[in-house]
């Protein structure tokens, strides 16, 4: 998989991971507790697309520590 696939992948997957523990708290389908992890679990989607876009980037500007 490319790495554009890959981060548009993250960035999906960070919305999609979003709306359902949103949906599970508004609904009472589960209680804080889950619904609270898996709102803190939609961090690491984010920041791993976040991440890759930040090496590209620099990686094109050629700003890479020597």
């Amino acid at each position: 998989m490319s790495t554009a696939g890959l981060t548009r992948a993250l960035d999906i997957a960070t919305w999609v991971v979003a709306a359902l523990s949103l949906f599970l708290l508004v609904s009472g389908l589960s209680d804080n507790f889950w619904a609270t992890a898996c709102l803190i679990a939609t961090a690491a989607p984010a920041i791993s697309s976040w991440v890759i876009k930040e090496r590209l980037q620099g990686a094109t500007k050629g700003d890479e520590p020597q």
